[in-house]
C-alpha cells in the first residue's frame, strides 16, 4: 500500500464572501479566502506576527451548504487537501495556484474585523491553525545552505500520492508536490539522513513567499516549513534497529 498522506487542517478568518460558480456540467464550485495569524517570540524577547492566505475550495453539496452559512470575517475550521494547478494567461505567462480543497468545513464564532482583539491570542493559545501533514517520497536529495546569521536550512521536494474513487466507481490517482523546508537542528538531521526516494512523514505549516526578478515579474512560492520529520519504510541492519524508525520533531531537538 504505497499510498501517501495530503492533510491539511486550518482555522482563520473569511476574508471575503464566498463565490459560488457551476461547471459545464452543473457542479457547484465555492471559492473563499482564508486567512491564519501567527504570533511568537524570537529568542531576543520580541514579538513577531505574521499572516497566511489560503484559497479554499469546495465542491457539491458542501460548496452550495457553505455559500449559505458563511460569511465574511466569520472563523471557520476548514479540513481537506492540498492541490496545486497550473494555467497559461493570454500573454502567455504561466501561473500556478496552491489551493485547499475542503472536504470539511465547519463555522465557528461569528466575528468582525474590529472585535478582533489581539490580546486574546498568545502562543499557548492561538486563535488560528495552520497544519499540514504529508506522507511521500523524496523527489530528490535535500540541500542545505547556511544563512547569513549561520542557521541551516535544509529544503527538498517531496511526492504524495492520492486515491479516490469517482461516483462511476472509477478508481483514480493524483500526486501532489511540496516544496518542503527545515531550519536549525531539523535541517541538519534531514540533509544528513534523508536521500531521494525515502519514504517520510512530515508534519508543519504553509507558508508562502514572494519575490521579484530583475525583468520586474512577481512570483510566489508556496512551501511546507516542517517542525516534524519521520523517517518511514524499511531500514538496513547498519541503521540500527528495524522496529525503531527515528522520529526528530523542533521541540525534541531544542
Amino acid at each position: 500500500m504505497a499510498r501517501g498522506l495530503n492533510k491539511v487542517m486550518i482555522i482563520g478568518f473569511v476574508e471575503r464572501e464566498p463565490e459560488v460558480r457551476y461547471t459545464a456540467q452543473g457542479q457547484p464550485v465555492m471559492s473563499v479566502s482564508v486567512s491564519t495569524n501567527r504570533r511568537w517570540t524570537t529568542s531576543a524577547g520580541e514579538p513577531r506576527q505574521s499572516i497566511e492566505w489560503f484559497h479554499v475550495v469546495a465542491w457539491g453539496n458542501l460548496a452550495e451548504m457553505a455559500s449559505k452559512r458563511i460569511r465574511k470575517d466569520q472563523r471557520i475550521y476548514v479540513e481537506g487537501h492540498l492541490q496545486t494547478r497550473t494555467w497559461e494567461s493570454a500573454d502567455g505567462q504561466s501561473h500556478s495556484r496552491t489551493e485547499v480543497v475542503a472536504s470539511k468545513l465547519i463555522p465557528l464564532d461569528h466575528r468582525t474585523a474590529e472585535s478582533r482583539d489581539p490580546e486574546e491570542e498568545s502562543e499557548e493559545m492561538p486563535l488560528c491553525l495552520n497544519r499540514v501533514m504529508v506522507i511521500g517520497n523524496l523527489g530528490r536529495d535535500p540541500e542545505m545552505r547556511y544563512t547569513p546569521g549561520g542557521q541551516a536550512l535544509t529544503s527538498f521536494s517531496l511526492a504524495a500520492t492520492r486515491t479516490w474513487t469517482s461516483s462511476d466507481g472509477g478508481r483514480h490517482d493524483a500526486t501532489e508536490w511540496f516544496n518542503v523546508v527545515s531550519w536549525g537542528n531539523l535541517a541538519e538531521i534531514c540533509n544528513q539522513y534523508l536521500t531521494k526516494g525515502r519514504r517520510v512523514y512530515v508534519e508543519g505549516e504553509l507558508r508562502t513567499r514572494g519575490w521579484e526578478q530583475s525583468d520586474g515579474q512577481k512570483h510566489f512560492r508556496t512551501e511546507l516549513v516542517a517542525n516534524e520529520m519521520i523517517m518511514l519504510g524499511p531500514r538496513s541492519t547498519s541503521e540500527g534497529d528495524e522496529h525503531s524508525l527515528p522520529q526528530w520533531s523542533e521541540e525534541s531537538l531544542l
